[in-house]
Parts: structure tokens; sequence; C-alpha cells
């Protein structure tokens, strides 16, 4: 289960790891910058990712990380004209129990950023040299705050090649990535009393829960009743007791059994009167 950071400090152990490049980390998990393509091609878009591997019962955190923890975080340093793009996050799992829910990530997880680099000449044959200084948090029982500084090197070429020896990896990652819902389906939000009551119409919505982008909007751990409709699923999320307030919206991902995930951004009808 994962500790509530800031709140049980005498349980955070603060370990930091350092690695260049492919290098293992020493801890509970080990993180590698990979990348799709084995090139570097001139104003082509570069996808490349975090790919953490942990060990059993360990996780890492989502972009909200639910009631502890925290995401990881990248300060880039790139050659000059490549820019980086946001981090694209796969759907995440529950984590924890009791009052403690967290969202994340257990066993392996690939986070893909795209990389946009410079329309200029570039020398075929050169390489190229990406660095990523990453950080942490990793929790089983205790908590680990770790860092890495990785780099990663590619030739230039002229033209694409087959793809990088991680392009599976970059496959399954984009799988698991939340889709725009479909256009036939319809969303709404309503306030009600303690609740906030998001309907979804659309076909083959068992098994749905919701994770909310931002924090302090629902109730982690509080069930996500759900009542399956002719046309689709109502889910009741209990607010959490640090809302103020209508929110303006609900945002997040409306994760499906199948391991099928939708991004949901819909707005809030507040109560009437």
């Amino acid at each position: 289960m994962a500790i509530r950071l800031g709140l049980v400090s005498a349980v955070l152990v603060l370990a930091a790891a350092s690695a260049m490049g492919r290098g293992a980390q020493p801890g509970p998990l080990k993180v590698q910058l990979l990348s799709d393509a084995d090139s570097v091609q001139p104003g082509r878009p570069l996808w490349v990712g975090l790919h953490f591997e942990l060990q059993k019962h360990w996780h890492i955190y989502w972009t909200n990380p639910g009631d502890s923890g925290m995401p990881p975080r990248i300060r880039w340093n790139l050659p000059a004209g490549f820019q980086a793009g946001a981090v694209q996050w796969p759907a995440p799992e529950r984590l924890g129990s009791g009052s403690v829910i967290d969202y994340g990530y257990g066993e392996s997880v690939l986070l893909p950023v795209e990389l946009q680099t410079p329309n200029i000449p570039l020398a075929v044959g050169s390489r190229v040299t990406l660095a990523a200084e990453v950080s942490w948090v990793v929790c089983n029982e205790v908590c680990l705050a770790g860092r890495a500084d990785l780099t990663l090197s590619l030739p230039v070429r002229g033209a694409p090649g087959p793809g990088s020896a991680s392009h599976a990896l970059f496959q399954a990652a984009r799988a698991r990535l939340p889709q725009p819902m479909p256009p036939a389906w319809k969303a709404e939000a309503t306030s009600e009393g303690a609740s906030l009551v998001l309907t979804i119409q659309g076909p083959g919505l068992a098994e749905a829960a919701f994770f909310p982008l931002e924090a302090n909007q629902i109730d982690n751990a509080a069930p996500q009743a759900a009542t399956m409709l002719p046309d689709g699923v109502r889910l009741t999320l209990k607010k959490s007791d640090q809302l103020s307030g209508t929110p303006a919206s609900l945002d997040g991902v409306l994760s499906l059994g199948s391991g099928r995930a939708y991004a949901v951004s819909v707005p809030v009808r507040a109560p009437p009167g």
C-alpha cells in the first residue's frame, strides 16, 4: 500500500539512483530512455519514451497520483532546435486499499513523448545525443524517491529505418493510451448532493471506472457505484471532502474492463436552484 507522502515522513526513505544511458539502477525499479525509431531525420517527429520496469508489488504514479505519491518528472537537455512535447500517460490502475487509493502503474510501463526535430541540415552519419534528468517516487510498503540521468544517442539518416528494437514496446504503450470518445457516444455530468454523477451513453460499458485528472475532486477510496443503463452506464462518484463548490468540468479517463480507455471532458451541471 502506498504511504501518504508528507504525512508519514518517518517511513519515506529517500534514495537517489543515477545512471547514464541504458544501465540498470539499484532499487525496486530500473528506467531507460528508449526511441521508437532507430535514427533521426531532420524535421521528422521522433517518439522517445521512459520505460519503467518495477519489481513485484512496487508501483509508480499517474499524472494524478491519487491519495499519495508523485508522478515521474522529466527535465530534458536536448540539442538546439529539438523540442519535447507532453508526456502521454497510459490509462492507470487503482492501487492500494482501505482509505488510501493511488493511481499508477506496476510491473512495466512506457511513457511516450514526442520530440520535434529541427528542420535544418544535420550531417548524415553524425549522431544526436538526447539527455533527460528523471525523478520519481516508487512505493510498496514504503516509498522511495529516486532519480536518474539518462542519455540516448541516435544516428542521423536521410530516410526512416525499419524501427528500433523497442518498437513493440511503443506499440503496446499506444494501445494503452486513452482514445477520444466515439462521436456517437454522449456524456453528461451532474452535481447531486455529495456526489458527482457521470453518465456515458454508448455500447459495451460494463466494468467502467473513472480516473480524474484533477486532484481533490472525488474521494479516490470510495466505491464507484455503477448503474447499468440500456444504452450505457451511470457512475456515482463521491465528492472529495476537499472539494468546495461545483467543479466546472469533469476531466479524466474512463477505463473499461476490456482494456479500452477513453478521454472524458464534460461540463458539470450544478443542481437546480
